[in-house]
Order: C-alpha cells, then structure tokens, then sequence
C-alpha cells in the first residue's frame, strides 16, 4: 500500500495544475531544527493540494515514521481524526505519522505535536483549524494551538498559502471529494506560495498573543501574494 504523501503527489497532478512559488524556501528543511509548516484552509480537499505538491517538491507525509520523522524531509500533517473512519484512508495513512485531532478537543493532538517538534521533527498544521468557509477569502484569526506550539518550541516557522484550491473541490466532504476526482476533466490552476522561513529568535521575546499577531500578519502577506499570483521571493 502506498503512503499518503505518493499518493496525493500521483493525485494532484492527475486532477490539477499547481503552480508553485518560493520552492527555495523550504531549503530550511534540510538544516537540523524543528520545523512547523502553516497552511491556509479553504476547502477539506485543499489536504490534496498541499500534501501532494509538498510531495512532489521532495517532502512527504508517507511512512514508515519509526525512527525516521526527525528527517525534515519527512512531514508530519495534523489531520483531522475523521480521516481513520475510512478504511482506504485508514490503510493509506497507517504509520505515516500523521497526528489525528479530535474536532471537540485538540489537546491531545497539541501534546503529540509537542513533542515531534521537541524531537526535531517537521509539523504541518492548518492554524484556522477547520473548513467554514464559502469562498476564496484571506484567511480568518488563528486558533491559538500553532503560536502555541511556535512559542513553546521555537521552531521554524514556513508558511504556505494555496489560491483557487476550491476550484478543486469545495461544498460537504463527500461533494469536495468527488468534485476533486472529476478534476481530473477539469484540471483547474491552483496556486501555490511558499513564504519566507520565520526563525525562532523572531519570536524571542513575545507574547504568545504578540507571537500570534506577529505570524499571523506574515501568514496573510503569504496569502496575499498567492492570490495576486506574484512572488517577491
């Protein structure tokens, strides 16, 4: 059974075009450190877009994770625990490493990305925490369990931005799902910024309110330049 990551990679490219910009800067995730990648979230299949092209681009989420995730090419989504209802997607991401989280409590899921990121291991989070939305809009304030995590490991912070992701496939999970498989007639353009790299000595100092605030603004630049479709980096 293949993993999640070379799955979505084969995906992605069947049902989309993905333009990326600012590949260079995940050049951090071959220097030793933790690292937490934040991605913006517009639609449940937008997972397709960002894992797949992250795969694509070298950085996946397949397994095995034993002894092997504090490889910083190898990526850790926190994912929601709605995904091992089913039995494909139960057997796709078994052992990947993917940390499942509760919709009702996210602690658990918190403490497990604690320590993957105090083992030095590479964390993808989606900050706005869910999918309520109803269209291509900048994305809402943070929930406060990435800041969190930032602050409490000073990691590398990378920010991800996707645009028209919801061209793919946007409405209920099962609607966005199969919007997403008849891409593959479709294959709509999405785009794709991959920000600058924060260091952990930016957040030195703050808050965790002011750290939020402080991502947060960088986060929206990142979104900003995605849906203009240019990149200053």
């Amino acid at each position: 059974m293949i993993g999640p990551g070379t799955f979505l990679g084969r995906f992605v490219r069947l049902v989309s075009r993905v333009r990326v910009d600012g590949a260079d800067n995940l050049k951090v995730l071959d220097q030793p450190g933790p690292a937490l990648i934040v991605v913006n979230h517009t639609t449940v299949v937008d997972v397709i877009v960002v894992i797949g092209t992250l795969h694509n681009l070298g950085f996946t989420a397949d397994g095995p994770c034993a002894g092997e995730c504090k490889h910083r090419r190898h990526i850790r989504p926190i994912g929601t625990a709605d995904i091992w209802d089913f039995p494909i997607a139960r057997q796709v991401c078994s052992g990947s490493g993917i940390i499942p989280v509760d919709q009702f409590d996210g602690r658990a899921a918190y403490r497990t990305a604690l320590t993957a990121l105090k083992n030095g291991e590479c964390v993808l989070i989606y900050p706005e925490g869910d999918v309520k939305i109803n269209e291509e809009a900048s994305p809402r304030p943070w929930r406060p369990g990435a800041a969190g995590l930032a602050k409490s490991s000073l990691v590398t912070v990378i920010p991800i931005a996707h645009h028209d992701s919801r061209k793919l496939g946007s409405g209920t999970v099962q609607a966005s799902i199969l919007k997403a498989f008849l891409g593959v007639f479709r294959q709509p353009r999405i785009r794709l910024h991959i920000g600058a790299p924060v260091t952990s000595q930016n957040l030195v100092g703050l808050s965790l309110r002011e750290a939020n605030d402080y991502l947060e603004q960088i986060f929206v630049a990142t979104w900003r330049e995605a849906s203009s479709g240019t990149s200053s980096t």
